[in-house]
């Protein structure tokens, strides 16, 4: 398999930067740009590098429906829910709140899961909770564990395996009526789910461009002001992002995530309307073509993102196998060990059918064309190991 020519299905774990995006930043890095510390408050070059950050996170507001004033620039959503889970923690219990116990669920990204697991070691309590078999999780699931010693819960609106889309307003409004914060993480919804944060009772959100044809190594965290959510900063320095985040933020990085976020503001619409008749287009070639199983929720998906399972075959095999389509196979390595999804085997799948199985993910440069190469490619893949 050539590897520039094989066809791109993995924009879930990352995509290519818009020109535009490329444009913007490159703009903050030149001589005559927003090169300057956006924190030098004493000559012009600073003052422009801090325009550049504010209408950044202004772009950034715009799209997610809130006030610039409520988003802290990081490092990107790994950082985002860290700072939300540790920050959150430490600040509540230095103001002397006894609750010790945050809800989440097994299905999370692993920023969550692991930030959960060393709050266990502090000496937290961690509901892990198992989602519906379509991957969602409502109120129903939720409630019952909502107890007096809760402060938060966290769980993302669209799952980055199967896309299965969550109701986070519903969850939020009800952990809210019972005192308990609730955290998103949106690193793969935003721009494709309402969000409208500032009218909502989610408490803290994750952000970032990647996902979005912009820039790695940026993120943000939403912090809800009329809720005014307690938060600690987990990296200290110089009291930049008012004092949440210290260290100097990187202008051409957050003019990245700032036009990555403005273009899907003005373009997302149509965007998710291609990008869903892209991930159909797939859908009916494979059933068509070989038996399958479509993964995650029917109804309330995010455009860009499939999981399909292929029974009858060794799914160790299955990606190796394919010879011009890349894509992810919802699998990690750990040790030289080629281990199933831990999504999946939560949702009750089998290791092997699990292992069996592909995460297809389109985005903005995705052709039909593709889409047809790469089906050809998994049905005569499938087919032979079949065999």
């Amino acid at each position: 398999m050539s590897l520039r020519n094989s066809v791109y299905l993995d924009y879930a774990a990352a995509t290519p930067v818009d020109p535009r995006v490329i444009d913007a930043m490159v703009h903050c890095l030149k001589l005559d740009g927003a090169f300057a510390n956006p924190s030098s408050k004493d000559h012009a070059y600073g003052w422009e590098a801090a325009e550049a950050v504010e209408n950044a996170r202004g772009q950034i507001a715009d799209l997610v429906g809130c006030s610039p004033l409520e988003l802290v620039f990081t490092s990107g959503a790994t950082e985002s829910n860290n700072l939300a889970l540790f920050g959150l923690a430490r600040a509540l219990r230095k103001q002397g709140d006894k609750r010790r116990t945050i809800i989440t669920s097994k299905i999370e990204h692993k920023a969550v899961l692991e930030g959960a697991a060393m709050l266990e070691e502090d000496g937290y309590k961690v509901i892990y909770l198992d989602p519906r078999a379509d991957s969602t999780f409502d109120v129903d699931l939720v409630e019952p564990y909502l107890t007096e010693d809760v402060f938060l819960v966290s769980i993302s609106q669209a799952n980055s395996v199967t896309g299965a889309v969550t109701d986070m307003h519903a969850l939020a409004d009800l952990c809210w009526s019972c005192g308990i914060y609730y955290h998103s993480d949106c690193a793969q919804s935003a721009g494709y789910e309402k969000q409208d944060l500032s009218r909502s009772h989610i408490a803290l959100v994750s952000l970032t461009p990647e996902k979005i044809c912009g820039p790695k190594g940026v993120g943000a965290l939403f912090i809800n002001r009329a809720l005014k959510v307690p938060l600690e900063p987990m990296i200290v320095g110089g009291g930049q992002e008012r004092g949440l985040r210290g260290g100097t933020v990187a202008t051409h990085q957050a003019a990245g995530m700032g036009m990555a976020f403005e273009l899907m503001a003005k373009e997302g619409r149509q965007d998710k309307a291609r990008l869903e008749a892209l991930r159909q287009r797939m859908i009916d070639k494979l059933t068509a073509g070989v038996e399958c199983i479509i993964n995650g929720s029917a109804q309330h998906h995010l455009p860009h993102i499939l999981s399909v399972s292929f029974p009858g075959i060794n799914g160790a095999l299955l990606l190796p196998s394919l010879s011009d389509t890349a894509c992810s196979s919802g699998s990690a390595c750990s040790s030289a060990e080629l281990k199933p999804s831990y999504v999946l085997t939560a949702l009750g799948m089998d290791d092997n059918l699990a292992r069996a199985s592909l995460r297809l993910s389109v985005g903005r440069f995705t052709t039909e064309e593709e889409i047809d190469r790469a089906a050809d490619d998994i049905i005569a893949t499938v087919k032979k190991l079949r065999q």
